[in-house]
């Protein structure tokens, strides 16, 4: 029963004190989400246009695709 006490407790009396910032890491997460983003996009540029190229078939309208 103490263990839970302490848990309320600990949580309201939390002042953010020893808190470790991790704003540098958030920022190169985004950064990294951001430039895998466009390097999907490319990927996905790139097989349309190898399907063109070896199918000959016109790429469906943007509307078509999911």
């Amino acid at each position: 029963m103490n263990k839970i006490i302490n848990q309320f407790r600990r949580i309201y009396s939390d002042d953010g004190r020893g808190d470790k910032d991790f704003t540098i890491q958030e920022t190169r997460l985004r950064e990294a989400n951001e430039r895998m983003l466009e390097a999907t996009n490319a990927l996905m540029r790139a097989s349309e246009r190898l399907n063109v190229a070896a199918l000959g078939v016109v790429p469906p309208a943007k509307s078509e695709q999911h």
